[in-house]
Parts: structure tokens; sequence; C-alpha cells
């Protein structure tokens, strides 16, 4: 898939989307990331209807893609590494739910489409923190402008830190 050209869309995530985000989340690639599906699918409902996180199936030439959502880190106590965060610096977490989808830009796309909502809101920079072995997600993140700014290391492993500014965004785009 040649995505230069490619259009993305996104749709809040509203209550028939569940069942499709439990099939992706069941998949191999997510889980590995992601965690059991009957809980993340919980948390997602849960935090999108508290507007705790604001939730997206992203659709890439029309096709469900993936699921993207933007949340507050400075708001989360579980989140240590977050706690010196301004509250206008969203984190942002996403997959790609086909399997077939995956390794075809698809993420850095959906990315740098959702990083311009963001930017168009006042963000002045987003974050995102992947687990330091999910190389995968590291390079997407980095073709989509993302660069490390840090490393949080605890019980559950090694996440690194990175962040796109609206500067070097726009200086891209």
């Amino acid at each position: 898939m040649a995505t230069d050209q490619v259009h993305v869309s996104f749709e809040r995530v509203a209550d028939d989307h569940l069942p499709m985000l439990h099939a992706w989340l069941s998949e191999p690639h997510v889980r590995q990331w992601w965690g059991d599906p009957d809980k993340e699918v919980v948390l997602i409902r849960d935090g999108c209807a508290t507007g705790e996180v604001d939730g997206f199936i992203f659709h890439v030439a029309g096709e469900p893609a993936g699921y993207i959502q933007s949340w507050t880190p400075s708001e989360y106590d579980e989140e240590p590494w977050a706690k010196d965060l301004p509250g206008d610096v969203p984190g942002v977490d996403i997959f790609i739910g086909p399997p077939e989808m995956t390794g075809k830009g698809v993420a850095s796309l959906a990315l740098r489409a959702f990083a311009q909502t963001l930017f168009a809101a006042g963000a002045p920079r987003i974050v995102i923190d992947p687990d330091v072995g999910n190389r995968r997600a590291v390079r997407a993140y980095a073709k989509a402008g993302f660069v490390p700014f840090g490393e949080w290391i605890d019980a559950s492993g090694r996440t690194l830190l990175m962040e796109l500014t609206r500067t070097e965004f726009e200086r891209n785009t």
C-alpha cells in the first residue's frame, strides 16, 4: 500500500466498535503489547465513556485499520515519568488492527494525521511511550517524526519516551 496519498479518517469509538476492537486486541501482534483483550476493551470503553481518553477507530482509504487515543499523561499517577509534563501535552497510544495492514506505513500515516488534529487543537508537543522492545512501533513512531527524549525503567520493563513538537511537525509537513 503506497501511503503517501491515502486518506485517513477518525471515528469516535462507540459501543458497536467493541467487538471489532476485541478481535483486534486478540491478534498476536496487538496482544503482545496491549495485554488481555477482555480487560483492554473494557479500559477503552470506560476511558472513552468518562473522557479519560479520546479514542478513535481510524480508517485508511475507507477501511477500518486500527485504534488511536489521546490522553493527558500529567493526570496519571501510574505513569511516574509523566508527572512533570504540562497539562496541554497529550499522550498518544495506537495499534494497527488487521495483521495484513502491519509493516505498510499505516501507523506512521495515522499518527501524522492524528498529530495534525492535536496540534490544530493547541497541543505544543505530543508524547508516546512504547516498550523499548517494540522495535516495529519505535520505527513507525520515528517515521512519523517522533524522537526519543528519555527512558523509564520500572518493574514492567523499559519504556522509551518519544515526542513530536509542533515546530518539528510543521517543518516536516
